[in-house]
């Protein structure tokens, strides 16, 4: 029927977008560095829009080009409210189906009563307690997320800047931000689209629409971590629900149904399943929905967690995958200075290696270059939940 190629197309649709999110999100990270998911990323981001603008100047021409092209600035190239407006629909559309189509089947024969605790008697008052506390958990840690500033660096702040990390050599060096004019500190990252200065950058998130650094990390990783139990919570409970409506229509035992013939044909399991669903496109369409992205963010999740405890941010990890091409390319040493107790680790061009007479030796293997910002996992973890504010020079003096 019309309608089933319908909710077909909007699940297909749904699952392109996952699909897309997941290469956009994992796609530069070095777990994937080599794999099919980091190639996915390189086509998606390059070959396609170079593709897409030699086809439009060939068929539309330069005109119509540099309008596109300023549309896409415009989306992608600084701060806009699109798509964080975009993600609150999205997300209470979500709640709506499922209070409105989900909810009325909690308890049932696979999820117990405590789901969806009823207080009041024939009052009829109604507390979802562990659903209420984890959506909003979700929902505080984005407004957090969104709402808090994210180390952004003033010309006051700068120096407190400064003084948080040291200038390790390798990846920072002391030098002035080209754009804000002032000095850049160590970890920092001036952001195109918020226009300053972030300290201890992570990366620019459209859907916060706003930066994750150090001063707002934690209610970035407390979001993500909400969302995956959301989105996996969600779907176990949509799951019971499909389950139960299998014995609300009769179609748990030996359901019978007839073919174009006029046959009695036996539902399987499957296609019981499969019945519901198309029964009820919107639980069909918010199922598919969760069971992408509760992987998608999971990982996601982890990955954040991860890079967190082993002290770098994923604006950090370019850098470091540099240090790894720049180790093939034999230009990586442990250099000892005369005013330095220990070696450290700098990148020594082939036609300076001449002049530069310092004794040293090179480096073969990146794990034998150690990282100046890891303090261990536990206090790389309290940096960022507890992170240090950074002081004006008018709050020094």
């Amino acid at each position: 029927t019309l309608w089933s190629v319908t909710v077909a197309c909007v699940l297909a649709t749904l699952l392109v977008f996952g699909l897309w999110v997941f290469v956009l999100i994992l796609g530069p990270n070095r777990m994937f560095r080599g794999t099919m998911v980091e190639r996915a990323y390189y086509v998606v981001t390059e070959t396609l829009p170079e593709a897409l603008e030699r086809w439009a100047r060939g068929s539309v021409g330069d005109a119509v080009t540099v309008h596109a092209e300023r549309v896409w600035s415009a989306l992608f190239g600084r701060r806009n409210p699109l798509f964080q407006i975009l993600a609150i629909v999205l997300y209470w559309v979500g709640l709506g189906v499922f209070f409105a189509q989900v909810a009325p089947f909690i308890p049932n024969r696979y999820a117990a009563s405590w789901h969806w605790q009823v207080l009041g008697g024939s009052t009829g008052g109604v507390t979802a307690i562990p659903i209420s506390v984890t959506l909003a958990a979700n929902i505080g840690s984005y407004i957090a997320a969104c709402a808090a500033d994210p180390g952004v660096i003033t010309a006051a702040t700068v120096d407190a800047a400064c003084r948080q990390f040291a200038y390790d050599r390798l990846l920072y060096f002391e030098r002035d931000c080209r754009t804000c004019q002032r000095r850049k500190p160590a970890r920092s990252k001036h952001c195109s689209a918020c226009g300053h200065c972030v300290q201890m950058m992570d990366h620019h998130c459209i859907w916060l629409n706003n930066c994750v650094g150090l001063g707002n990390a934690r209610w970035f990783l407390a979001f993500l971590a909400t969302f995956s139990i959301v989105c996996v919570y969600g779907a176990w409970l949509l799951g019971t629900v499909v389950l139960e409506l299998r014995h609300v229509r009769g179609l748990a035992s030996g359901a019978v149904i007839w073919d174009e013939l006029g046959q009695p044909v036996e539902l399987s399991f499957k296609s019981s399943i499969l019945y519901v669903l198309d029964d009820s496109p919107l639980l069909a369409v918010l199922l598919v929905l969760l069971l992408i992205l509760a992987p998608a963010i999971g990982v996601f999740t982890a990955y954040q967690l991860r890079i967190t405890m082993l002290g770098y941010t994923s604006n950090e990890e370019s850098k470091w995958l540099n240090v790894a091409d720049a180790i093939r390319d034999g230009v990586v040493f442990a250099v000892r200075e005369s005013d330095a107790a220990h070696e450290i680790i700098q990148v020594i061009e082939k036609e300076d290696q001449d002049a530069d007479r310092r004794p040293r030796r090179p480096i073969a293997y990146l794990g034998d270059v150690p990282n100046a910002y890891h303090r261990g996992a536990w206090d790389n973890l309290k940096l960022v939940l507890y992170p240090p504010p950074l002081v004006s020079k008018a709050h020094l003096s």
